[in-house]
């Protein structure tokens, strides 16, 4: 009972977690102690175990494991990249970084932080809008591309840095799958693209600003969208 007491008191103070056995070990969160997240922040784990002793890195939210890692650094989502909160309901959500060791052996941290509800897009470029065989949905969540025949998307988040212009960010990954999925344009680390936007009579106009980055993202970015 008294172990148990302390180990529990441990993890309290320092945000990691001791896992069960006859070496223990621990997992630490970057998110302990925050109380609001941002719009997108890096989210690491970090293990007390030597890389080649770690099978993965699990990352959950609610419950729902949202990113599994299998390299250090143990990052959600691809190395250097965020996790990007708009996809969340706005209010408190529960965050959980899960270690297992080669052997089997688990070792789990949790925190609760609270998201807020993130900035709608510019009216103008609300909606939904197609390009060739793409279609396009913005709205306060990111950019959704979609191609309905390879029932393939992304979705990207995108930052408004002044009227007329914006930036990709980067893939927002949701779910547990192929992070491809996600992100279709980059390698990791996801480099941001910056464009030139104008939106009148049912037509968006991108145009790429800057060097073209991401493989074809341009191609299938800039040019003249429809409603």
């Amino acid at each position: 009972m008294r172990a148990a007491l302390v180990a529990a008191l441990a993890v309290a103070a320092t945000g990691s977690a001791i896992a069960s056995g006859s070496v223990n070990f621990s997992v630490f969160s970057t998110l302990t102690g925050k109380r609001v997240l941002p719009h997108r922040i890096h989210w690491l784990g970090r293990t007390s175990l030597a890389p080649a002793k770690v099978r993965e890195v699990d990352f959950a939210i609610d419950g729902r494991r949202v990113w599994v890692e299998h390299h250090a650094p143990y990052s959600f989502g691809y190395d250097a990249n965020y996790l990007v909160t708009s996809w969340l309901r706005p209010g408190l959500h529960t965050f959980t970084v899960t270690a297992v060791a080669t052997d089997g052996r688990r070792a789990t941290v949790s925190s609760r932080a609270r998201t807020v509800a993130p900035q709608p897009p510019p009216p103008a470029l609300s909606g939904t809008w197609h390009r060739r065989r793409w279609s396009l949905t913005i709205d306060a969540v990111g950019w959704r591309f979609l191609d309905p025949s390879r029932r393939r998307g992304a979705l990207i988040d995108v930052a408004y840095l002044s009227p007329g212009a914006l930036e990709a960010r980067g893939g927002i990954a949701t779910r547990d799958h192929d992070p491809r999925e996600n992100n279709l344009w980059c390698d990791e680390p996801f480099q941001p693209v910056r464009y030139h936007w104008s939106a009148s009579g049912g037509r968006l106009t991108l145009v790429l600003v800057g060097p073209r980055r991401c493989g074809s993202q341009s191609r299938i970015w800039a040019g003249v969208w429809t409603r």
